[in-house]
């Protein structure tokens, strides 16, 4: 395959998309949910042999959708169209969750019900305590000042069952090798979007402070350039 991650049609795409959609087309990953340039998209897909599954409108010029191998495709639909006909939410996590190539172990404990305590975190806007991941990260923020930098690589869909967790921690480092190697701004700007969350920021204010800096500088250049 030619270097595609250099290509024009690969650089139009998010970087964030761009960090999931590599580690599938490295075998890392079963598959992914993520949007892009409709034409840049597909070509791409053209080209690394992956098919999709629109869950946009076809008509979207900037598509949503599930991509992975065709028979990975075909058997993550088999697996949501054979549900049981009564069966709950975490059902469909569950199989979600093995598209996604997530440890068992954490899908499991994403798809727990929520204690009240945990409930009423969330109905008050506090997402990350809702999971025993975020409660966990946010106490050791708290008490330490850091935390396992490896969870800055995690998709953004990923919740892992622990901040302990070994199955998390060991796949989510593959997955932080390949995109470091592959593709270093994609992997800085899936490191930038996690720390951009809380309470991974308290953690990092001095990076946020900088980092965000930059961007505004660069945000006002560039309008500069194109009103010229």
């Amino acid at each position: 395959m030619e270097n595609i991650y250099k290509s024009k049609e690969w650089k139009s795409l998010e970087e964030v998309d761009r960090a999931q959609l590599l580690l599938v087309m490295e075998g890392l990953k079963r598959g992914t949910i993520i949007g892009g340039n409709y034409t840049s998209f597909m070509d791409i897909l053209r080209k690394s042999g992956l098919d999709y599954k629109l869950n946009t409108d076809k008509l979207n010029l900037n598509p949503v959708a599930m991509v992975a191998k065709p028979e990975i495709l075909k058997e993550v639909t088999h697996r949501v169209l054979t549900l049981p006909k009564y069966s709950n939410e975490s059902d469909f996590h569950k199989t979600m969750g093995w598209f996604l190539s997530y440890p068992e172990c954490c899908t499991e404990e994403y798809v727990k019900e929520r204690t009240p305590e945990q409930k009423l975190a969330q109905k008050n806007g506090q997402t990350h305590l809702g999971y025993r991941f975020g409660r966990e990260l946010d106490t050791k923020v708290k008490s330490e000042g850091s935390y396992p930098e490896i969870f800055d690589y995690a998709p953004p869909s990923f919740t892992p069952c622990s901040i302990e967790c070994p199955e998390a921690t060991k796949i989510l480092s593959s997955w932080k090798e390949a995109i470091d190697t592959l593709d270093p701004e994609a992997a800085k700007e899936l490191v930038y979007f996690n720390r951009n969350d809380y309470p991974n920021m308290l953690a990092h204010r001095e990076y946020m402070k900088a980092e965000n800096s930059r961007r505004n500088l660069e945000a006002k250049l560039n309008f500069l350039r194109r009103t010229a």
